[in-house]
C-alpha cells in the first residue's frame, strides 16, 4: 500500500533517524558488547581477536568522549602491535591515543605519545609531524598549544581551556622517564667504549651516537652516560648550557641541538678508579632530557645493551633497534658496553737463570733478577712465587720453595711477599730462589713480581699497583740409580749369606744427571746383628766426579754372628753429593737409600783355604785347609781328596776325623805344580757323619767356600818373594 502522504511518510522517518542518531546512546550499547566479545575471546585464548575487539572498544570510548578509558584501553595493546610491527594499525591507533590524550590534557601521555608520532616510521603527514612537534615543545615550555588537525574546532577549544587550566595548575616540577626501548624511537641512541680493555693509568673513552629522525631540529637539555659505578656518571654528562632567551643561531651552536637525520657523536674520556681494577665497568643506561627539571622534563631512556631494542611484553619478544631506522651507516655502528680494567703494564725486566733438569733433594736454584726499566722511583717491590694451580696432588705435596736453602719442618708450595724494597729507575736487583724436591714430575712454577708506583695523569696522581708474571717449566729427574748386590768372597753373586762368613755388599750407583756430579762422601749404617769385617772403614767414593751414564761402585765386607734372625736388614746407606760446579749456592745433598734384606743361615763348617796368590811349575808350595765347627756339637768328618793331573801332592788323601764344638781342624798339603797356566785344584770332599742315617754330604758347601784354580807361573820365571792371599 502506497502511503496517502509521502511527504509526511519522509519527514517521518527524518523524525525518527534524528531522535535515533541523537537521543539514542549507540556507544553505551556498543560498549558492554565489546566488553562481553573481549572476556569470550580472553578465556578461549585468542589473542589477536581480543586486541582487535579491544581497539574497537577503545576507538568506541573516544566516539563516546570518554577520553582517559580510551586512552587506557589503546596504550594496553599498542606495544603488542609494536613488537609484530604492524605499522598501519600502530600509527593508525597512535592518532587515536594521542589526540585522546590531547583532548583530556594528558601531559605525560601527550609528549609520551608525541615522540613516537613524530618518528617517519609511523605513517602521517610531515606537517602534522612539524605541529605535533612544536606543541610538545611549547608544553615542555609551558605555552599554548596549536590545534590538531583531524578535530573539529568545538573539540579543539575545549581542549584549548583544558590545556590552560593544566598549565596554570602546574606549579611543582614534574619529571617522568619514557623508556625507549619500548616505543618507537624518533631517535636512535648507541653508547660504547672505543676499546675492550683500559690500563689502570689509561682514559677511557666513551662514545655516545645520536641520530634524529624528526621533521625538526630539537635542543635537548641534558644527556647522561650512566654506568654500574656511579662514580664514574659526573664525567660523561652534557648540561644545558645556554639560556631560553638565546636566539636560534645561539642554539645552533649548543652541542645538543641535533638536526634530523644527521649522527651527532659526543665523546667522554675519564680515568679509572684504581678499586675498579680487575673488574668490568658497564653502561647501564643512557638518559637524554626534554624540558627543565625546574618546570616539566621528559627523560628519554635507554638501557644497555643499546644495540638491542626490548620491548616488555608477556612472550619477552625483543626486536632490534635498528629495525625502525632507516640509515644503514648508522645500524653498522656496534658499541661495546663495557669494558675490562687491568692493571698497569709493568715496565720491569725479569730474567731468571736455573741449570736443568732440577735432582731430587737437591736446592735447586733460581737466581731472579729485576731490572727498573720504569722512568720513576718504585716501591713496595715483592715477589711471589708458587705451583700453578690444575697440577696433580703429589706435586704440591712434595714441592718446598724457600729463599734460604734450609730443609723445612713443613713444606711452602706457595711463597709470598719475598721484599726487593725500593728500586730506582735503571736499577737492577738479584734474589735467590730455592726449591726442593722430592718426587720425579715436570713443575710449573709461577714468578710474579709487585709494586707500586705513582704516575701522574692530567696533573692528577695516581698510585698504580702494577705485576708482571713469568711462567717457568722444571723437570725434576732422580740423579742416581743405586743397585745393590750380595756377594761371596769370591765375587760371586749369592741370594743368602751364611752366619759368621764374611759376604760382600757391593752398591753400583748409576748417574742419570745430565750434568757431573760430585760424591763427597759415603757411608754405611749397619744394624747392630752386622758389623764390618774391617775395623777402620773409609769411603771408596770420596771426590769422585760422575757423568751422564756413568757408574760407581763400592764393597763393604760384612760378617754376620751365629745367632741373629733368620731375615735381616741391612741398614741405610747414605751418599753425600752435589753439582760438580765452584758456585757456593750449590750445596750439598745427602741421600739416604735403604739396604735390601738379608736371608741369613746356619751352615754347619766353615773351609778356609790359605795358599799362595801363585805358584810356579816344579816348585812345591804349601796350603792350608782350616775347617771350623760352627755348632754346638762335636763333627765326625770324613776327608777324601781327589788327585789332579796339573798337580802332585804330599798329604793325606782319605781320613777319618773330628772337631770339636766352635774348633778348627787344619789339613796341610805340599802341592807340586806340573803345568803352567790356570791350573785346577785337587777336590776336597767332606761328608759329615759318613756311614750313618744321617749322612750329609758337603762337596757344594766346599766349593763355594774354597777357590778351585790357582795361577802357575812357567818353569825359569823368577819368582819375587811369596805372598799369600786368602781365597
Amino acid at each position: 500500500l502506497e502511503p496517502p502522504d509521502p511527504q509526511k511518510e519522509l519527514k517521518g522517518i527524518m523524525a525518527l533517524k534524528y531522535k535515533e542518531y541523537h537521543d539514542v546512546d549507540h556507544s553505551m550499547i556498543i560498549i558492554p558488547l565489546l566488553s562481553s566479545a573481549v572476556a569470550q575471546f580472553k578465556k578461549y585464548k585468542c589473542p589477536r581477536m581480543k586486541r582487535q575487539l579491544t581497539v574497537e572498544m577503545g576507538e568506541e570510548y573516544y566516539c563516546y568522549k570518554d577520553y582517559k578509558q580510551a586512552l587506557t584501553l589503546l596504550k594496553h595493546v599498542l606495544w603488542d602491535y609494536r613488537v609484530e610491527k604492524w605499522r598501519p594499525i600502530v600509527s593508525s591507533i597512535l592518532t587515536t591515543a594521542l589526540r585522546s590524550a590531547y583532548l583530556s590534557a594528558n601531559i605525560q601521555d601527550y609528549i609520551s605519545l608525541g615522540i613516537e608520532m613524530i618518528s617517519n616510521w609511523i605513517l602521517c603527514s610531515t606537517d602534522e609531524k612539524s605541529i605535533l612537534q612544536n606543541n610538545i615543545n611549547n608544553v615542555l615550555q609551558g605555552k599554548p598549544l596549536f590545534a590538531m588537525p583531524g578535530i573539529s574546532e568545538q573539540d579543539n577549544k575545549e581542549a584549548d581551556k583544558l590545556w590552560q587550566e593544566a598549565i596554570q595548575n602546574h606549579k611543582e616540577p614534574l619529571i617522568f622517564t619514557i623508556q625507549m626501548t619500548s616505543i618507537v624511537p624518533f631517535i636512535e641512541c648507541k653508547a660504547g667504549f672505543v676499546s675492550e680493555n683500559y690500563m689502570a693509568d689509561q682514559r677511557i673513552t666513551v662514545t655516545v651516537y645520536l641520530r634524529m629522525n624528526c621533521p625538526q631540529p630539537i635542543s635537548f637539555s641534558k644527556l647522561n652516560v650512566l654506568f654500574n659505578n656511579e662514580k664514574y656518571n659526573s664525567f660523561c654528562e652534557v648540561p644545558l648550557t645556554h639560556d631560553k632567551n638565546n636566539h636560534s643561531e645561539e642554539k645552533n651552536m649548543h652541542k645538543l641541538y641535533l638536526v634530523p637525520r644527521n649522527t651527532h657523536t659526543f665523546t667522554f674520556n675519564f680515568i679509572p678508579d684504581l678499586n675498579d681494577i680487575g673488574k668490568v665497568i658497564q653502561i647501564t643506561s643512557i638518559a637524554l632530557q626534554m624540558g627543565s627539571e625546574d618546570y616539566l622534563c621528559a627523560v628519554l631512556h635507554w638501557t644497555t645493551p643499546p644495540e638491542t631494542f626490548s620491548l616488555v611484553t608477556p612472550s619477552a619478544t625483543t626486536i632490534k633497534a635498528g629495525s625502525f631506522s632507516d640509515d644503514p651507516t648508522f645500524q653498522s655502528i656496534i658499541p661495546l658496553s663495557h669494558t675490562n680494567v687491568l692493571p698497569r703494564n709493568a715496565h720491569i725486566t725479569i730474567d731468571i737463570e736455573h741449570q736443568p733438569p732440577a735432582l731430587i733433594n737437591e736446592f735447586y736454584v733460581f737466581r731472579l733478577s729485576v731490572t727498573n726499566d720504569e722512568i720513576s722511583k718504585i716501591s713496595n717491590v715483592i715477589l711471589n712465587v708458587g705451583l700453578k694451580e690444575g697440577q696433580e696432588q703429589f706435586v704440591h705435596e712434595s714441592t718446598h720453595l724457600s729463599d734460604k736453602a734450609e730443609n723445612p719442618q713443613k713444606y711452602v708450595t706457595y711463597l709470598k711477599n719475598v721484599s726487593f724494597g725500593d728500586m730506582d729507575p735503571g736499577q737492577k736487583v738479584e734474589k735467590c730462589i730455592f726449591m726442593k724436591a722430592t718426587e720425579v714430575s715436570v713443575r710449573k712454577l709461577n714468578f710474579e713480581i709487585k709494586y707500586d708506583i705513582d704516575v701522574e695523569i692530567d696533573d692528577q696522581l695516581l698510585h698504580c699497583c702494577c705485576n708482571k708474571t713469568q711462567d717457568l717449566e722444571v723437570f725434576t729427574v732422580e740423579p742416581f740409580e743405586f743397585v745393590f748386590k750380595i756377594l761371596n768372597m769370591k765375587f760371586e753373586e749369592q741370594q743368602s749369606v751364611r752366619a759368621e762368613e764374611p759376604f760382600i755388599l757391593k752398591i753400583d750407583i748409576h748417574s742419570y744427571s745430565s750434568l757431573p756430579l760430585l760424591l763427597e762422601d759415603s757411608s754405611i749404617e749397619l744394624p747392630h746383628q752386622i758389623r764390618f769385617v774391617d775395623k777402620e772403614v773409609t769411603s771408596q767414593l770420596q771426590n769422585l766426579t760422575l757423568h751422564f751414564s756413568e757408574a760407581a761402585s763400592e764393597c763393604f765386607v760384612l760378617v754376620t754372628p751365629l745367632e741373629c734372625p733368620a731375615r735381616l736388614s741391612t741398614g741405610t746407606f747414605s751418599l753425600k753429593w752435589k753439582r760438580d760446579s765452584q758456585d757456593e749456592l750449590h750445596h750439598s745433598v745427602t741421600t739416604p737409600v735403604h739396604l735390601p734384606f738379608l736371608d741369613v743361615i746356619q751352615p754347619p763348617i766353615y773351609v778356609e783355604l790359605s795358599c799362595p796368590a801363585y805358584g810356579a811349575v816344579r816348585t812345591p808350595m804349601t796350603v792350608t785347609y782350616a775347617i771350623h765347627n760352627r755348632t754346638s756339637f762335636v763333627q765326625e768328618m770324613k776327608l777324601a781328596f781327589e788327585s789332579s793331573d796339573a798337580f802332585m801332592y804330599a798329604g793325606n788323601k782319605d781320613m777319618k776325623f773330628r772337631i770339636l764344638p766352635r774348633d778348627v781342624y787344619k789339613l796341610t798339603y805340599n802341592l807340586y805344580p806340573l803345568v803352567a797356566g790356570y791350573a785346577v785344584l785337587p777336590n776336597m770332599h767332606l761328608t759329615l757323619n759318613a756311614e750313618k742315617a744321617n749322612e750329609l754330604c758337603l762337596d757344594s758347601l766346599v766349593k763355594e767356600m774354597t777357590p778351585s784354580h790357582i795361577f802357575v807361573m812357567p818353569h825359569g820365571r823368577k819368582n819375587i818373594g811369596e805372598p799369600i792371599a786368602t781365597m
